[in-house]
């Protein structure tokens, strides 16, 4: 299959319009010129089909005694106190093996601990929480995009494979017609460029020969 980036799939017809499918694409991808197959392509869209999209949101990394980013793991806390609006919280907690810079200074609400610190960078995650549906009219442009580029594909292959089959059919007269040098045509005459048409002709009482 011919590996393809998104704007050559997005050419293709088969990448769907849904602004939401798009970017999911570009995020599996690994951005937008990252060369893919075709059934690459395919595969993903087939699964936003059934699954749905992944949605982003930010995660913590942390970097690590080897001096590596690592991703914390995530964890999603609910509100103890029945008063307390706030919803749920989602954390990036740090993994072991993460780097502390340093330590807070002990606060009354730390219970007068210290607080280890952390280098940390914030970055966009997908796919944690879980995939959201698509409204009825996204994965209506979904399946049709799906199937547009599947008509395209199975199209492209048949010309392709019409038009070598046109080639051999043309070179293989020739070739079957053609004479290989040092070889006598049926007619007597030498092979063309060699040595001429292998006539004579007068001219004067003398001798050409052709």
């Amino acid at each position: 299959m011919a590996a393809m980036d998104f704007g050559m799939a997005v050419a293709a017809g088969i990448i769907p319009k849904a602004q939401k499918a798009r970017q999911d694409l570009i995020n599996l991808a690994g951005g937008r010129n990252v060369f893919k197959s075709e059934g690459w392509w395919n595969r993903q869209i087939d699964k936003q089909i059934s699954e749905g999209y992944r949605e982003k949101e930010t995660g913590t990394e942390y970097m690590t005694k080897s001096g590596q980013y690592v991703l914390g793991k995530r964890t999603v806390t609910t509100p103890s106190i029945l008063y307390d609006f706030s919803g749920s919280k989602t954390q990036y907690l740090p993994p072991q093996d993460a780097l502390i810079t340093g330590y807070t200074q002990p606060l009354l609400q730390y219970g007068f601990t210290k607080k280890p610190i952390y280098k940390t960078r914030q970055v966009d995650v997908y796919g944690q929480s879980g995939r959201e549906d698509f409204t009825e009219g996204e994965l209506s442009d979904i399946t049709k995009s799906a199937k547009r580029g599947a008509e395209t594909v199975k199209r492209t292959a048949a010309e392709s494979k019409a038009s070598k089959r046109r080639l051999s059919r043309a070179t293989g007269g020739l070739v079957g017609k053609a004479m290989q040098p040092g070889q006598a045509p049926a007619t007597g005459l030498p092979e063309l460029g060699t040595t001429g048409l292998g006539l004579t002709a007068g001219l004067f009482g003398t001798e050409m020969k052709l």
